[in-house]
C-alpha cells in the first residue's frame, strides 16, 4: 500500500510540475503577445495610415474603401487616423504597381485593388513587374459577379446584343471594363467596340446617358445594387448578361456567360478572366510589411466587419458584404496564376497583348 501511495504521490508531483511548466510557458507566450500588441499600438498611435484606391471619388471601389475606413481605425491598436489616397489610372493598375513596389512597407499603407490586376503579370508580363503572390492579403469585403449594363433601351436581351456592334466605354486597357468585353465578345458572339480612356465608370455611365456609348462591361453586382438598383428595377438600365462561376441569386433570369462555355479550354479562359472577382474587394498591405502589423490589420478588418455601426451603414446603402479570408485569397491567386499557357496565350490574343 505504501508503495502505491508513493507511486501516486510521485505521479502527482510530476503532474503538478508539468502543470507549473505549462502555466509558466503560457505566461511567457501571453507576455510576448502582449508585448507585440503594445509595440503595434505604439507604432500606430498618433499615426496616419494611407489607404490607396485606384479610382476616382464616386467609384464603387472608393465607396467600399471609404465606408470601411470610417470604422477601421477604431479596431487597429493605437487607433490611427486613416486617409484615402486616390491613385486612378489603367483600371487600378497604377495603384497596384505602387503598392507592390513604391509604397511604405511598415504598415502605414494599405490598399484596395481591382482583383483583375492580380492576373496582369501573367497575361502581360512585359508591362507589369509585380508578383501578386507577394502581397500581404488582409481579406476581401465581398465576392463579386461582373455584368454588362446598357442605357440603350434596345439592348435588353442577349439576342439584342448580337444584332449589331455594341459600343462600350472603359477606364483603361487592363481594367475589368475592357477585359470583360474583349473576352466576353468571342465567348458569347457579341461584337464589342471598346472606347477606353474614361477616368472612372461614373464618367462612362454619364457618357452612356448622353448616348456617346451604349454602356459598359465590368459592372459589378455590388455597384449595381448600391448605385443603380432603382434604375435597373425601373427598366432605365438593362443587364442582359452576367459573368460568374455561378449566377447571382438576385439575377436568376439573367443568362450567365459561364454556361455558354462548352469546352474545357473555354471554361479555363473564363476562370482566368472572371475568376478573380471571387475575391472582389481585396484589402492588402505591401510585400514586406512586418508580420505582427499584418496580423493586427487582419484582426482589425474582421472586427470592423462585425462592428454594429459598420453593419448598419452598409445595410442602409444596400452594400454587399461577403468576407473572404486572406488565406483563401492567396490560394485563389495561386490557382489562377497556374492557368495552362495555351489558355493564357489565347487570352493574350483576345486582349491584343504582344509578348516577345
Amino acid at each position: 500500500m505504501r508503495e502505491q501511495i508513493h507511486g501516486m504521490t510521485s505521479r502527482l508531483g510530476v503532474f503538478i510540475g508539468g502543470l507549473a511548466v505549462l502555466t509558466a510557458l503560457q505566461c511567457v507566450f501571453a507576455g510576448e503577445a502582449g508585448a507585440q500588441t503594445d509595440a503595434v499600438a505604439a507604432f500606430y498611435r498618433g499615426r496616419t495610415v494611407q489607404a490607396v484606391v485606384g479610382y476616382t471619388p464616386g467609384s464603387t471601389f472608393e465607396l467600399y474603401l471609404r465606408t470601411l475606413t470610417r470604422h477601421l481605425g477604431r479596431h487597429i491598436p493605437g487607433n490611427p487616423a486613416i486617409v484615402i489616397q486616390h491613385m486612378p489610372g489603367a483600371g487600378s493598375l497604377n495603384a497596384t504597381a505602387h503598392l507592390a513596389a513604391a509604397a511604405a512597407k511598415d504598415g502605414s499603407v494599405i490598399g484596395m485593388i481591382n482583383p483583375v490586376n492580380t492576373t496582369e503579370p501573367l497575361i502581360d508580363p512585359g508591362k507589369t513587374r509585380f508578383d501578386a503572390r507577394a502581397f500581404q492579403w488582409l481579406g476581401s469585403l465581398n465576392s463579386e459577379i461582373s455584368t454588362c449594363g446598357f442605357w440603350n433601351r434596345e439592348l435588353k436581351t442577349l439576342d439584342a446584343l448580337k444584332r449589331r456592334e455594341i459600343v462600350v466605354g472603359s477606364t483603361g486597357p487592363s481594367s475589368g471594363s475592357t477585359v470583360d468585353a474583349k473576352v466576353l465578345g468571342p465567348l458569347a458572339g457579341i461584337n464589342f467596340k471598346v472606347v477606353p480612356g474614361y477616368p472612372g465608370l461614373t464618367e462612362v455611365r454619364l457618357a452612356a446617358e448622353r448616348g456617346e456609348v451604349d454602356g459598359h462591361c465590368g459592372l459589378l453586382v455590388s455597384a449595381l445594387k448600391t448605385d443603380l438598383w432603382d434604375a435597373y428595377k425601373a427598366g432605365r438600365l438593362a443587364v442582359p448578361i452576367q459573368m460568374g462561376l455561378q449566377k447571382h441569386p438576385e439575377l436568376p433570369d439573367v443568362p450567365n456567360a459561364y454556361d455558354l462555355a462548352t469546352r474545357d479550354d473555354e471554361r479555363a479562359l473564363f476562370r482566368l478572366i472572371f475568376g478573380p472577382w471571387t475575391y472582389g474587394r481585396p484589402l492588402l498591405a505591401p510585400p514586406g510589411t512586418p508580420p505582427e502589423r499584418v496580423a493586427a490589420l487582419r484582426v482589425a478588418l474582421k472586427a470592423t466587419l462585425a462592428d454594429p455601426q459598420f453593419v448598419a451603414e452598409t445595410g442602409r446603402i444596400n452594400m454587399e458584404i461577403q468576407f473572404t479570408e486572406p488565406e483563401a485569397i492567396a490560394a485563389l491567386v495561386g490557382d489562377i496564376l497556374r492557368t495552362p499557357m495555351p489558355v493564357v496565350e489565347r487570352a493574350r490574343v483576345l486582349l491584343g497583348v504582344q509578348t516577345r
